[in-house]
């Protein structure tokens, strides 16, 4: 989340060093990050947003609060479209979209217990 919010403010910079280098070693293989170079800084916002979002339905989902769970689950739905806006080279999210239809079906099945 602050990371996310601190890209947004530093991106342009950070857009300069992928287009220099565009690849990097990492354990004895390339990694190419040169599709980095051309995201928007908006991105880094709206991502560092929506977790936000989820982060603070999940505090009131302890508090017991329905209305926490209602904004953890939207938020997790966002957070699944906007990588695919901004990046659209990128796969189809599976994993990603497994892990949050476990963990809201989880807490759906608890929401009776708040309020």
């Amino acid at each position: 989340m602050l990371v996310n919010g601190f890209l947004f403010l530093i991106f342009d910079q950070v857009r300069e060093v992928f287009e220099q280098q565009g690849s990097y070693q990492f354990m004895g293989s390339e990694i190419d990050l040169s599709f980095l170079a051309n995201i928007s800084s908006w991105f880094f916002l709206w991502m560092g947003m929506a977790q936000f979002i989820s982060l603070s339905g999940a505090f009131q989902m302890f508090q017991l609060k329905k209305r926490g769970f209602h904004l953890y689950a939207i938020a997790q739905i966002i957070l699944l479209i906007i990588p695919k806006l901004f990046i659209p080279s990128l796969p189809f999210p599976f994993l990603e979209m497994m892990i949050s239809a476990v963990f809201v079906l989880l807490y759906y099945k608890n929401r009776q217990f708040m309020s």
